[in-house]
């Protein structure tokens, strides 16, 4: 297995740079919890965006990416490899499946990822027609995303743009530019939204 983590590490590179932002409360603060997410988002979703899934049910939201990688077999570190091969596994939340032809590989694969689960204590609240998917890190430590409802799909919204993170920042009047971690009031919170908050939103189509 060791070849394929090799292979796998450019992969797991790019899945691993998520925003940085973290709330220290559920956002809204001091809006009520929903117990689960309506009916009417339950089902599977395609990105236009890319060939990326989501999977909406009552209480987990999951998404599933994919990718293509290529390279030259002599600038990458891979062992145990003689002549033409294709070998194909999982690991962790990985399905791939490589091709090594000639001089070149070729790597195929997916990724899970479970953006929000109601049995792991994440927590649900609706605030001006938008889902607030509050992810726990820890006690103290929340990622937010919004989840809207869109003619035949939804967006799905998250932080992670400069000018999300300044607004933020304007909003909750956090003058260090260092931090990244907020408190804001639900007032505050609403000035984010009317400000084009969570603005790096990808539409998903329903497509079951």
């Amino acid at each position: 297995m060791m070849r394929v983590k090799i292979i796998l590490l450019a992969t797991l590179i790019l899945v691993s740079c998520g925003d940085l932002v973290r709330f220290e409360e559920p956002q809204p603060a001091g809006q009520s919890n929903e117990k689960r997410i309506p009916q009417n988002l339950v089902g599977q979703y395609l990105s236009l965006g890319d060939s990326s899934k989501l999977i909406i049910a009552n209480g987990l939201i999951i998404k599933y990416s994919v990718s293509h990688f290529s390279d030259l077999v002599d600038s990458i570190e891979v062992k145990n490899i003689e002549g033409d091969t294709t070998f194909s596994g999982t690991e962790d939340k990985f399905r791939f499946e490589v091709v090594v032809k000639e001089d070149s590989i070729f790597q195929h694969w997916g990724y899970y990822d479970t953006l929000f689960n109601l049995a792991e204590g994440d927590i649900l609240r609706k605030y001006k027609g938008h889902y607030f998917l509050n992810d726990r890190i820890s006690e103290n430590s929340w990622r937010v995303m919004i989840l809207t409802k869109i003619d035949h799909g939804v967006t799905l919204g998250t932080i992670s743009k400069k000018d999300d993170i300044d607004n933020l920042r304007a909003v909750t009047e956090t003058k260090s530019d260092t931090i990244f971690s907020f408190r804001p009031t639900k007032t505050e919170m609403k000035k984010f939204l009317k400000g084009k908050g969570f603005s790096d939103r990808d539409t998903f189509f329903k497509v079951k």
